[in-house]
């Protein structure tokens, strides 16, 4: 079931209980082709493991989106940590198929997450952190309108060293500036 469309991929609700969905995740994660900069590293779990994070942060309200290009499943994508009082979300997102890095893909599941954000869920400001290695992905966020608010030094322990974390934000007033209708 398709949620939100663009023109390169679509975004649909994940599904714990799809055992395609979190078998070919759990699959590539495990893989590690591109899960070198993730925040929380990259260790071998289960389906079953897979399954129980995405039911469980589901449960907490946490916003969860499929990456699919054409019937092919490549990424996740989603809005987590909400914070209520101050209309907060923090964006999420890992493109696991290394065939479809850099061709234009995240950057559009990015301002379709980051539109419903802001047109559906009435959020003020969309937040996100990124290893500072990184530089396609620090590429695509700006491109998107995402602004540089601080850095937080040697914040992740990647491959036997430290390295900084960015931390990055955008708020609902520039993104209707950045793409008004």
């Amino acid at each position: 079931m398709t949620f939100c469309k663009g023109e390169l991929c679509e975004l649909r609700p994940l599904d714990p209980e799809d055992e395609m969905q979190v078998g070919t995740f759990t699959d590539y994660v495990n893989r590690g082709l591109t899960t070198q900069h993730l925040f929380t590293g990259s260790i071998p779990m289960r389906t079953k493991d897979y399954q129980q994070k995405w039911a469980a942060e589901l449960k907490a309200g946490e916003i969860l989106f499929g990456i699919w290009v054409d019937d092919r499943f490549i990424g996740t994508c989603g809005l987590h940590t909400h914070r209520d009082i101050y209309k907060s979300w923090e964006f999420r997102i890992l493109i696991f198929d290394p065939e479809f890095i850099g061709k234009g893909i995240g950057a559009e599941a990015t301002r379709l997450t980051v539109d419903y954000a802001f047109s559906r869920l009435n959020a003020h400001r969309v937040w996100l952190g990124v290893n500072e290695e990184n530089k396609g992905a620090v590429k695509c966020y700006e491109k998107v309108g995402f602004k540089h608010e601080g850095t937080l030094r040697d914040e992740i322990f990647v491959f036997g060293h430290y390295v900084n974390a960015l931390r990055m934000g955008i708020l609902e007033n520039e993104w209707r500036e950045m793409y008004a209708r």
